[in-house]
């Protein structure tokens, strides 16, 4: 039975007398005040400390009314301290060294929120009749126990799921048993010093308004101290936001984590190169360093930061790209295969530019069969001279012509990432393919047989280039189209219901809404799309006349074609070589189609993109085709069946053009191995001449090996095109098929390998929809031409 005086009262409120606290006590004062210590806040008791242990017992309910004093008298039946088991009074002695042992005093304070304390009840008190409580300290978390921390080692333990392993602890703990660990020198645990946490906690308590920690200035008392503390120096106390939904374990490991980064050294080099990650990553111009705002939000998060200046940022950029140059330069030369490399044009943001740039990107499939695309190479592709303004402004200006176009930057990013003799294609945007320095680069690759069967694989078309260059010619009838698309829309805007009912289709749609920079057919394209969309949507509402509904829905389906061609080749993700074929053919297909129609002005737009669509096919037939027979899933069959219906009788030769092709990109790869083989033979004869015997012996023997291992691989390639197709499947990864049948077409998969990364774009979506297409941000423009490509580059290799 509980030792408690029912005439007692448990209720203590603060008048304004100045007795000291004894003299708050109102009307009879209950025994059990004289085993703790009041504390109060806003004059009322919120919690009790135990003179004994100094646990802080809560008094207020969760509702904010007292809870009575039942807990406190049941606790000090239990409380070891009392009864000796507990920590006994520090001695002070001067000589004594006083060191305390890493445990963080946040946890010292047992409950989040005073106000969120439930009153323990008498089944969980019950848990501590058991002897095991003898040799541990309950970890309270609102209110209930969570844990149970060792008078010995001090380690923490849970205890809210039986107390088998409390037991099973103290049988091994070391302390316990007397070894070293409680025996130190110069250490004194929690249990030699119990006014340690007492103390914390008086300092602690002012902080304590409304049952939350709201601020940590008390604790600093404690880490200042008095001449007489002996607290130990440098020992960080952290007074936290209570975090009423987080667990126990959430809570422990936030209260140990914020302590970590709080105690380690603070790092300036290390802020420095993460700002520096962080302008690159978001394109922020360099000058943000040096705005005040940015240095006063700064200096709110740490005062001892100084924070960089913009020339600062500019060298911790040249050398993280530095850095990560060297960790890429060293993945593509341990690659025993071919990369193809792209490159488009881009220009600064703003008004029209008197200087451009070239960006070029490798391509390959790295070591995990994986297709990569990283910009290695950023120069001038055009400066202005006489631009004294830009002269001023822009370092670029001062590029010599020596220094700069696309011969220049291509073949210093050859020689710079030794791609010499490791080249196989460049895919180019027109302003880059049609210039004649672009020729040049071919010229010297040719010569030096650097790029595969003369280079006919080398100068490729880029896709989006082709497509917007084809939907231009039809430039005038799209427009009229755009037109009659704008007037629909007006009229359909003009009432709050059919706007809303507008806005409801094109959530459904599914297409994304074109920018304000957009090419314009991409936005005559998406009004289609609405049209088509809202007309299925409500048949029943006349929206157009039918002469132009004659005109508006075959422009949709053909612009659509060209869309998503763009969309799949230009993706973010990076794309294998033999989709493109398809893509294209659907484009054809849509056109084709389209040709019959009976309206005259769409007739013939059609007919002048069949056209230019034609001379580019068959330019770049050949380079298509290729990565479509070494997709298992198709390989020759599936060329001579489109080819067929493509050119008709003609077809044959077209075949018979992708079959030598194929045949003698395939003997080069042989013919590689065959001459390191013949090197090795070579070497060996050398060294049985310096021996003193005659070589020409074995040369016949070389001559034979070298015929077998021809026909071998001639055998190797027929036997991948005789064997069956394999079945097509929405999830078929043909690098992941390439990589599990290498052993079986070793060097044609070596050949694939090469084939599969060529690229069909030199830009992406986003930029290939833009009428501005790759830009720099001028902010960025301004620096040198150095400092731009290490910015450019380190950009992409971060993503």
């Amino acid at each position: 039975m509980d030792h408690l005086d029912e005439h007692d009262s448990d209720e203590m409120k603060a008048v304004p007398v100045s007795d000291g606290p004894a003299a708050r006590l109102r009307k009879k004062r209950s025994k059990i005040w004289d085993e703790y210590r009041p504390i109060f806040v806003d004059g009322a008791i919120q919690s009790a400390e135990c003179l004994y242990c100094h646990i802080h017992m809560s008094c207020r309910g969760a509702d904010g009314q007292s809870n009575g004093t039942s807990h406190l008298w049941r606790h000090q039946k239990i409380c070891r301290a009392k009864d000796g088991f507990g920590p006994s009074p520090l001695q002070q002695d001067a000589d004594l060294p006083y060191v305390v042992n890493e445990v963080d005093p946040v946890d010292q304070i047992l409950p989040d929120s005073l106000d969120d304390i439930n009153l323990v009840t008498h089944s969980e008190n019950s848990k501590f009749r058991s002897k095991v409580w003898k040799d541990f300290i309950p970890f309270y978390v609102g209110g209930r126990v969570q844990g149970a921390d060792c008078v010995h080692c001090h380690k923490r333990l849970s205890a809210d799921k039986g107390r088998s392993h409390l037991n099973r602890h103290t049988q091994t703990c070391p302390a316990r048993n007397g070894n070293s660990m409680s025996h130190q020198k110069g250490v004194l645990f929690q249990s030699s010093v119990p006014n340690f946490k007492s103390r914390l906690q008086d300092e602690l308590s002012p902080a304590l308004t409304n049952g939350k920690v709201q601020i940590a200035e008390y604790a600093n008392k404690f880490l200042k101290g008095s001449s007489g503390d002996r607290s130990p120096a440098g020992h960080h106390i952290l007074a936290l936001p209570a975090m009423d939904e987080m667990n126990s374990t959430e809570q422990n490991m936030t209260s140990a984590q914020t302590a970590a980064g709080i105690s380690r050294k603070f790092d300036q080099e290390a802020s420095y190169q993460e700002l520096t990650k962080m302008i690159i990553s978001l394109g922020y111009p360099l000058s943000i360093v040096e705005h005040e705002e940015v240095r006063r939000f700064a200096k709110s998060l740490n005062p001892t930061f100084n924070m960089a200046s913009s020339i600062d940022i500019e060298e911790y950029s040249t050398l993280l790209f530095q850095k990560e140059k060297t960790d890429l330069k060293e993945k593509i030369a341990l690659l025993s295969h071919r990369i193809s490399l792209s490159a488009s044009v881009w220009a600064p943001q703003g008004a029209e530019a008197s200087v451009k740039y070239l960006c070029l990107a490798a391509h390959f499939i790295d070591s995990e069969w994986k297709l990569q695309r990283k910009i290695i190479k950023f120069g001038v592709f055009w400066s202005s001279p006489s631009s004294l303004e830009r002269m001023i402004h822009f370092k670029e200006a001062c590029v010599g012509d020596s220094d700069s176009g696309p011969f220049y930057v291509i073949q210093e990013a050859i020689r710079d990432w030794n791609l010499d003799q490791k080249h196989f294609s460049l895919t180019s945007v027109s302003a880059v393919r049609n210039n004649e320095d672009t020729s040049k680069v071919m010229e010297m690759l040719t010569q030096g047989k650097c790029i595969p069967i003369r280079g006919e694989l080398y100068n490729v078309a880029c896709v989006d280039d082709v497509l917007n260059s084809i939907v231009s010619k039809g430039q005038l009838v799209l427009h009229h189209v755009g037109n009659i698309l704008e007037k629909f829309i007006q009229a359909q805007m003009s009432s709050s219901l059919t706007r809303q009912q507008l806005l409801e289709v094109v959530a459904h749609m599914g297409l994304k809404c074109p920018q304000e920079d957009a090419k314009w057919w991409h936005k005559i394209y998406f009004r289609l799309e609405v049209f088509v969309h809202w007309k299925k949507a409500y048949p029943s509402e006349e929206l157009l006349s039918a002469e132009d509904t004659k005109i508006v829905e075959p422009a949709c389906r053909i612009l659509r074609a060209f869309y998503r061609a763009v969309e799949v080749i230009s993706g973010p993700v990076c794309s294998t070589a033999n989709i493109y074929f398809n893509e294209l053919w659907k484009v054809r297909t849509t056109l084709q189609e389209e040709a019959s129609s009976d309206h005259t002005e769409l007739a013939n737009m059609v007919w002048v993109m069949q056209e230019a669509f034609n001379e580019y096919w068959q330019n770049s037939y050949v380079w298509l085709s290729i990565p479509v027979v070494l997709d298992p899933r198709f390989k020759i069959t599936f060329i001579e069946f489109r080819l067929k219906r493509a050119f008709g009788t003609d077809a044959e030769k077209y075949v018979s053009t992708v079959r030598d092709t194929i045949r003698e990109l395939f003997h080069e790869y042989c013919g590689s191995l065959e001459k390191s083989g013949v090197d090795t033979s070579t070497c060996e004869a050398r060294d049985v001449e310096f021996d003193g015997f005659d070589s020409d012996s074995l040369e016949d023997w070389d001559e034979h090996l070298n015929a077998q291992t021809r026909s071998q691989l001639l055998t190797e390639l027929d036997n991948y095109l005789e064997d069956g197709l394999v079945p097509r499947k929405d999830d078929f990864d043909i690098l992941n098929w390439w990589m599990s049948n290498s052993t079986k077409y070793p060097t044609l998969s070596i050949m694939a390998r090469d084939v599969l990364a060529m690229p069909a774009s030199a830009v992406n979506c986003e930029a290939a929809l833009s009428s501005e297409g790759n830009t720099i941000h001028k902010q960025w423009s301004t620096l040198s031409i150095k400092t731009i490509e290490a910015l450019v580059c380190t950009r992409d290799w971060m993503k």
